[in-house]
């Protein structure tokens, strides 16, 4: 025989909580990885380097730019 109503609200009950559960933990782990402090706190070097290299390329993108404007 099927599930009585009390069982069926009682499935619904916790598949929404768990759901719940599953959301709030995805926007933790989003909030993580897109929180550009904890990288630096955890890779401090990389992120040093990384940071030296876009300035760089930043840099000859605006000297290229400057220079053809000139002529």
């Amino acid at each position: 025989m099927g599930k009585t109503t009390d069982e069926i609200v009682t499935d619904i009950d916790r598949t929404r909580q768990e759901l719940q559960s599953n959301i709030e933990e995805l926007e933790t782990r989003m909030k993580e990885i897109t929180d550009w402090r904890s990288w630096v706190q955890r890779h401090p070097v990389p992120m040093i380097v990384a940071a030296m290299v876009g300035g760089v390329l930043l840099s000859s993108l605006a000297g290229s730019l400057g220079a053809s404007r000139a002529d």
